[in-house]
């Protein structure tokens, strides 16, 4: 029996590399030898045993690309293909899927999400229908794939006539997918773009991707630099990519009567907003939950034409078998200097 390394999450703040057996693939499926896996923030936050969407022991991971090691003879990709894999389950048939809104299809948990085995292991079996394949990319940019399609989705959000009218847009949160939703929103042609964070290091980066004001609530009031930075006008977007209490409530104090936020965080399950503020500012506050086929394919085209760059936002690289190491690194990383950390396979 052929067996592969797998980094597994057993408990708060452990994970253990283990030797498990490579899938064997069904008749009608794929082994996709994993090149490269992304930490997502929710991993980490998993890890720690903050979220309660991680059941030890299991396997974390879903963004991810890689190769394919073995197709089915009638296959409609080949042996040695690059390619990225969609890691939501999907039927195809309900209600959601036929509107296009197959992250929202109840048929299947996303992987590497609560007991579900992801891609932090050497090989992943899966289906045709979830394989995206690649030219021109490294391994390591396809597998921003997954990040990117978040921040495309959430971004897809505001319609161009809304884009196109906003003076100011804040995005709040300098983490990876806040960072993506800048490259995003300049993609898209966003004027005078703000972004706030507590890290200096990740607001660095965001002047690098083309932010032209930046705020660090650390240091800065919050409302002043805002109001500062739009002439009072505040904002008429807000994109909030953190996902607790104080960041939420920032980026509904950061908008224009009538102003619309889009949340992306989703660190913290119940938080108090202020309702006041809402009503009386005729706000629209929009939820993004991942993204949907399309717009995965859609993510993964502007890396591969180049339209988007994410090379910043890739700072640290381990092998798959150090993987363990990874999160302990990530537990000091209190300066935020430790961005995208890939584990690679060789």
């Amino acid at each position: 029996m052929t067996m592969m390394k797998s980094l597994w999450y057993t408990a708060d703040k452990e994970m253990e590399l283990k030797e498990i057996p490579v899938p064997q693939p069904k008749e009608n499926s794929y082994l996709i030898k994993v090149m490269a896996t992304g930490i997502c923030g929710s991993d980490f936050e998993g890890y720690l045993g903050k979220t309660g969407r991680r059941t030890a022991p299991m396997i974390m991971g879903h963004e991810f690309s890689g190769v394919i090691e073995k197709a089915p003879v009638t296959g409609k990709y080949k042996v040695g293909q690059s390619v990225t894999v969609f890691p939501k389950p999907f039927c195809g048939e309900c209600e959601f899927c036929k509107e296009g809104k197959e992250n929202v299809c109840p048929s299947g948990v996303m992987l590497g999400v609560m007991d579900v085995n992801g891609s932090m292991c050497e090989y992943i079996e899966t289906e045709e229908k979830y394989i995206i394949p690649f030219n021109g990319i490294s391994y390591d940019v396809a597998a921003l794939t997954e990040p990117l399609a978040v921040a495309y989705s959430a971004v897809k959000k505001i319609s161009d006539e809304k884009l196109q009218k906003a003076q100011n847009v804040i995005v709040i949160g300098a983490g990876p997918i806040g960072l993506l939703a800048l490259a995003v929103l300049k993609y898209r042609g966003a004027k005078h773009i703000i972004v706030s964070d507590a890290c200096e290091f990740r607001l660095g980066i965001a002047k690098e991707m083309g932010a032209d004001e930046v705020i660090n609530p650390r240091t800065d009031n919050f409302m002043e630099k805002l109001n500062e930075y739009t002439s009072d006008r505040l904002a008429d977007i807000a994109v909030e990519a953190v996902g607790i209490a104080p960041t939420a409530n920032d980026s509904l104090s950061a908008l224009r009567i009538g102003g619309t936020a889009v949340w992306i965080g989703n660190a913290q399950k119940i938080i108090e907003i202020n309702m006041q503020k809402i009503v009386t500012s005729e706000l629209t506050i929009q939820g993004n939950y991942i993204y949907s086929f399309r717009e995965f394919k859609e993510a993964l085209e502007l890396l591969e034409s180049g339209q988007i760059d994410v090379s910043l936002l890739i700072t640290d690289r381990y092998p798959l078998a150090n993987g363990a190491q990874a999160f302990k690194d990530l537990e000091k990383n209190k300066e935020g200097r430790m961005l995208k950390v890939l584990l690679e396979n060789e």
